[in-house]
């Protein structure tokens, strides 16, 4: 089972036979002072953790003379651990030929070895680099990747904290590969914050949130939609990819039907003003403003790949939404409707279920009166006119309550009721 990549969930034990390999290992929950993270505990010394994860890949690379031990065993004479941290570093590949029993443990030893490195970042770039060439090459499982990925970035010192990003980047290219969405899943949630934390550059984290994006888009269009949306969000002054993307995405979408967050946004402002008129009718406009727009921007469908019988479909859903908000009385003839979508007024019941199937209104048809009584409708941006209507509803409810409550308050004695013997009006009194 994969550990878990929050902090608060640290790998579990794992201890593996000595005839296998000699080393005990085990993550411990604890803290420490000046340390954030979860810490490595290796029942060895430094230099016998390095000499026998020295003797393990000579073994498993089948190399006789044993050169890694003889060389690692020269370093630790010289006291020089660094270069025998990244000899076995430089050797580490050779673990694609390591049964899966023993791969994590002595992957979780390398990595233990990384608290006595004096170049944490550049090992870690390594490591990182390592693992990814076995999941390109499917050399290792992915499962048994993702967990020292995990153990890796749970044990990171506080001081080194800004390698979360390369490892997090590791972790979402290997899961992708390998189909893991459902690994990931419950972690995406906290991907944003963890880099924050990391003190990563926005740059770097809109960077992040793309290939997030381009990652999980086989596996959930609406997660990621919502990577890309943040990325575009950090944008600097510049036109990008990602913006387009975004557009494209989001008008071709037939689930994302109120654009005023995605056009109000600085990137999205800089692009074309003829996409940038077209998230404004998406916004507020109806059917009319639409095919007007389409009639001079003829070239926009193919720039920005858009499907165009999906848009005049979304176009005519928000009209019939905007009539519906606009009716007087709450109430829509099918004469209105048809007009409004410029269709048939025999299509007009079928386009009202799909209206309805969107969530953009409720309410009821009447074949007798061939109307739709509106019972709720959205509104598709909500500005200073929206707020006076929505305050002149207010008021009206308002008056009703305080009519209500005066005639609450009043004593019974004073209300007449009919005489059920006359039939007439009678006076009844009711002493309090």
């Amino acid at each position: 089972m994969v550990a878990g990549l929050r902090e608060v969930h640290p790998p579990p034990t794992t201890e593996f036979s000595r005839a296998q390999f000699p080393l005990k290992f085990r993550v411990l929950d604890r803290k420490m002072e000046q340390t954030s993270g979860n810490i490595l505990f290796v029942e060895s010394s430094i230099e016998e953790q390095v000499e026998e994860l020295a003797v393990y890949l000579d073994n498993i690379g089948e190399n006789e003379q044993k050169v890694l031990s003889t060389k690692c065993a020269e370093f630790l004479t010289a006291e020089n651990v660094q270069n025998a941290i990244n000899l076995l570093l430089d050797n580490l590949a050779l673990l694609s030929k390591a049964p899966e029993k023993e791969f994590e443990p002595v992957f979780n030893v390398m990595l233990s070895l990384l608290s006595e490195s004096t170049e944490y970042e550049s090992s870690v770039n390594k490591i990182c680099a390592i693992v990814k060439g076995f999941s390109e090459a499917n050399s290792v499982n992915p499962t048994l990747l993702l967990a020292v990925l995990s153990t890796l970035f749970n044990s990171i010192p506080k001081q080194y904290i800004s390698t979360r990003l390369i490892i997090l980047t590791t972790i979402v290219s290997v899961a992708s590969k390998a189909s893991l969405y459902n690994l990931l899943t419950p972690h995406l949630p906290y991907l944003s914050s963890w880099l924050q934390e990391a003190g990563v550059s926005m740059a770097e984290q809109r960077a992040f949130n793309v290939l997030v994006s381009n990652s999980i888009r086989p596996f959930s269009e609406e997660q990621s939609f919502q990577f890309l949306l943040e990325a575009v969000k950090l944008s600097e002054d510049t036109v990008d990819e990602a913006a387009r993307d975004l557009v494209s995405r989001a008008i071709n979408s037939p689930k994302i039907l109120f654009y005023d967050d995605i056009v109000s946004l600085p990137a999205v402002q800089r692009l074309d003003q003829s996409i940038v008129q077209l998230l404004g009718i998406l916004c507020g406009g109806v059917l009319e403003d639409y095919l007007s727009w389409k009639a001079q921007n003829a070239g926009c469908f193919e720039q920005y790949k858009l499907d165009e019988e999906a848009l005049l479909r979304k176009m005519k859903l928000l009209t019939a939404a905007s009539l519906a908000t606009a009716a007087s009385n709450n109430k829509l003839s099918y004469a209105e409707i048809a007009k409004g979508l410029q269709i048939d007024e025999s299509s007009v019941e079928l386009w009202i279920i799909d209206v309805i199937r969107a969530g953009l209104v409720e309410g009821r048809m009447s074949q007798l009166t061939k109307s739709f009584l509106v019972h709720r409708s959205s509104y598709r941006v909500f500005q200073k006119q929206e707020w006076v209507k929505l305050h002149e509803k207010l008021a009206v409810w308002k008056s009703s309550l305080q009519g209500m409550l005066k005639i609450m308050e009043q004593p019974l004695s004073s209300f007449s009721m009919p005489s059920r013997k006359s039939g007439k009006d009678a006076s009844i009194s009711v002493s309090d």
